[in-house]
């Protein structure tokens, strides 16, 4: 093998890793996202809950609450001021974190204008619309004869620009979607240290009193 060919060779050999980098890359991602949606799906609606319990209590008990509440109304307002913050955090994570696991193609497939012509065949990413079919197919004859190295390159050439955009797009909506996940935790910690003084207040209030 002369010198030419052992540097195509060795391109091939590097495109392959940072094909098989970036797969790895995005399946990664896409799992932990994954996970993180669950744990928000369960965050959202678990203060409503806590919330439905305790304003369905009845007697004494819920009067107690009430008017804890009621003289600490300052800490209340602002537990509830940061339970809605962490909230509409949560929400806003979980769209992130769906848009970080939806599907996408390679640029300018199935769009009209104006990337209607950036869209290419691709072995490595066989994906057409209908009225791509003898574009694609085509390209698929050069297979039979058999590829040359610069072939396989270019192929992994665009192949590689592709996933390098999906990566991109899935690490940025992947990083607001985490950073909003801190927020809701932080909003939500907050919240139950006001609740915490509201009903250590009203526990140290019912001692003395007696």
């Amino acid at each position: 093998m002369n010198q030419p060919e052992t540097k195509l060779s060795l391109s091939i050999d590097l495109a392959k890793a940072g094909f098989q980098n970036v797969q790895e890359r995005i399946s990664a991602i896409d799992t932990k996202v994954s996970v993180t949606v669950g744990l928000l799906v369960v965050l959202l609606p678990a203060p409503l809950v806590v919330i439905g319990w305790l304003t369905g209590l009845n007697g004494p008990t819920g009067t107690n609450i009430l008017n804890s509440c009621w003289r600490c109304w300052f800490s209340s307002l602002m537990a509830a001021c940061f339970l809605l913050a962490g909230m509409l955090s949560a929400f806003y994570a979980i769209l992130k974190g769906i848009s970080c696991l939806s599907p996408r193609g390679p640029k300018g497939y199935g769009i009209n204008r104006p990337f209607r012509n950036e869209w290419q065949p691709n072995v490595l990413f066989p994906i057409h619309k209908p009225d791509k079919t003898q574009a694609f197919c085509e390209h698929l004859q050069k297979l039979q004869a058999g590829v040359d190295p610069p072939f396989v390159i270019t192929e992994y050439n665009h192949q590689l620009q592709q996933l390098g955009r999906i990566l991109d797009a899935k690490f940025t909506d992947m990083r607001i979607c985490f950073r909003w996940l801190h927020i809701c935790l932080g909003c939500y910690g907050i919240t139950v240290l006001c609740s915490a003084y509201v009903g250590l207040t009203a526990m140290f209030r019912a001692i003395f009193s007696h």
